[in-house]
């Protein structure tokens, strides 16, 4: 098959892997170099003087070759899936690929004889058309998926998003926001001008996870001047200004705005917050 259809099955079957797994593994450009590359570089073959089809079209040069990328399980896991969709998709084609050769010279075949498909003929185009529109599909609903990760994964880590959604009928759109709160289900919660902004889910049009760093969180009690949490960004879970704890949700800011009259700026106040330290 061509270059750009097996570049396109390989997307697609990366596609497939993030929304089964609830993983991100397309969000960075090097993510795309080597899930282009992987796709067809069993073609190589021709370039290393090797018969075409041979050596370099078998399920061990798939995973030794992506062996190198372990250092970084997510690039791991794109060359080797990419690797294989390129075996996948000359296993559709006529000539069939001999996966374990040459310690076993039988040809694999994914279709039926009248089914295979020929490189560059009009059956190919049609595959091609067809996963560009299922893996365009599956994009569309990709704000179900992330927000779907999003939940999965903030308990563990700290979750950056370039994020789009509408708020009295304005459509906002913000990059690089780091996620500061989520209610596990529905809705999730960002900073905008040091106050707290929560986010239903049926006010999002598109969510996008940019950056994911493993973290522990922990509630951390603290006393500080009331007129410092202007300038507070952290997320403060509740208060205790001389009459027992009050459960609060916003930022240092937010709470300023709740409780300042104009006078009490020098009053200390204790609050809880939440602290997250980098996982080494």
């Amino acid at each position: 098959m061509r270059w750009i259809t097996h570049v396109a099955i390989a997307s697609f079957f990366i596609k497939l892997l993030e929304i089964a797994l609830l993983i991100d593994l397309t969000s960075r450009y090097e993510f795309w170099v080597v899930l282009s590359l992987y796709a067809v570089m069993a073609d190589f073959d021709s370039l290393l003087g090797m018969k075409h089809r041979t050596y370099t079209h078998t399920l061990y040069a798939a995973l030794l070759t992506s062996l190198p990328l372990i250092f970084d399980l997510r690039l791991f896991i794109i060359a080797l899936s990419a690797y294989l969709s390129h075996l996948f998709a000359d296993m559709l084609t006529a000539s069939g690929v001999m996966l374990l050769y040459p310690f076993r010279e039988t040809t694999y075949h994914f279709l039926p004889a009248a089914w295979r498909i020929k490189t560059g003929s009009n059956a190919e185009l049609m595959l091609l058309t067809a996963v560009v529109i299922l893996t365009t599909s599956f994009s569309l609903a990709a704000s179900t998926t992330e927000l779907d990760k999003i939940f999965y994964y903030r308990s563990s880590n700290d979750i950056w998003v370039d994020i789009s959604f509408y708020e009295n009928g304005v459509l906002k759109s913000f990059n690089q926001k780091k996620i500061v709160w989520d209610d596990g289900n529905s809705k999730i919660g960002i900073v905008v001008n040091g106050k707290l902004k929560i986010i239903g889910k049926e006010q999002i049009k598109s969510v996008r996870i940019t950056e994911m760093h493993e973290v522990v969180r922990k509630e951390v009690e603290k006393r500080i001047v009331l007129k410092r949490l202007k300038v507070m960004d952290e997320i403060v879970t509740a208060y205790n200004n001389g009459y027992g704890w009050i459960d609060f949700l916003g930022t240092g800011k937010d709470l300023f705005y709740e409780l300042y009259d104009g006078t009490n700026g020098k009053d200390k106040i204790r609050i809880r917050v939440i602290e997250c330290l980098t996982r080494r």
